[in-house]
């Protein structure tokens, strides 16, 4: 029995990575105003920025299309049994039930359609990207699509993901922090560490200046993970690479486990709509093999 993987274009897979374990894509819309784009697919990084900083319209992202959705499950059928499409958090986004409306009318159109399972991350960005890895290789060895759900729960509840943004203005355009909470913040200069719980996004707290708040959201995902001494740790950055080698510096000559990983690697268009540049995510992973 043959399984395919295919997740969201905000998991922010490199390509090099994405090609190496034969995953599957489906984009995210990207609006600037009437334009629309679909996430690597006729619009790339560069480009957003070009459009971020020139554009008069604020971009906004929306789920991943019914159609795209729909395309992919009958390609991915084609080639397997079964499908896992590993989507971006129901608590955040609509692209769950995108997808199980996908499925419905794949089922509906399709001669002996191959099984599709819809897993929800409770996740975003590189959290989405390494359980979608995790299944690929499960994939490989020849397991089941149930058989490696049952490992991707256990995974995912031992993920641990934190970022800050240095202006919450991107929060506050985009509709997740109101006027009078931004203001307050503001003039204080305090900066949010959000996290994820139960696959919403939480302030788990606020604290004073951004490069505090970039070591305090590795301290948060390090306090829940039992402080270990051996881990993974992906950090995300958008167009801040500054204060992504100083938390890496942070952990290195601070925090000194026995034995760790680093990488460094840029958000992608979906999270960086919601955050702004600047915005530093990390992805504490104690439990995996190192993905880079």
């Amino acid at each position: 029995m043959t399984v395919k993987i295919m997740t969201d274009s905000a998991a922010d897979i490199p390509p090099e990575i994405v090609k190496k374990y034969g995953l599957s894509l489906v984009p995210t819309v990207i609006r600037f105003g009437d334009e629309i784009y679909y996430e690597g697919v006729d619009i790339d990084l560069k480009k957003y920025y070009e459009k971020f900083f020139s554009s008069e319209e604020y971009p906004q992202t929306a789920n991943p299309t019914l159609y795209h959705q729909y395309e992919l499950f009958e390609k991915l059928g084609k080639e397997a049994d079964e499908v896992i499409n590993i989507v971006i958090s129901s608590g955040i986004s609509g692209s769950y039930n995108t997808a199980i409306n996908a499925r419905r009318r794949y089922q509906q159109k399709t001669t002996d359609p191959a099984t599709i399972h819809i897993y929800d991350s409770k996740l975003a960005t590189f959290g989405i990207g390494v359980i979608a890895i995790m299944a690929a290789e499960l994939a490989e060895d020849g397991l089941s699509a149930e058989e490696i759900m049952l490992q991707l729960d256990e995974y995912r509840d031992k993920l641990e993901v934190g970022f800050t943004v240095p202006d919450l203005k991107y929060l506050h355009k985009g509709g997740r922090l109101s006027r009078s909470k931004y203001w307050v913040a503001k003039l204080a200069d305090m900066k949010p560490v959000i996290v994820f719980d139960e696959g919403k996004m939480e302030v788990a707290k606020t604290v004073r200046g951004h490069e505090n708040a970039v070591i305090e959201s590795f301290e948060y995902a390090y306090e829940k993970t039992g402080r270990p001494d051996s881990f993974n740790a992906y950090i995300m950055h958008a167009r801040n690479l500054d204060s992504a080698n100083r938390l890496k510096d942070y952990i290195n000559d601070v925090i000194k486990p026995k034995e760790h990983n680093l990488s460094i690697d840029e958000l992608g268009m979906t999270i960086v709509t919601h955050t702004g540049p600047g915005c530093i995510g990390i992805c504490l992973d104690t439990h995996y093999k190192f993905l880079k």
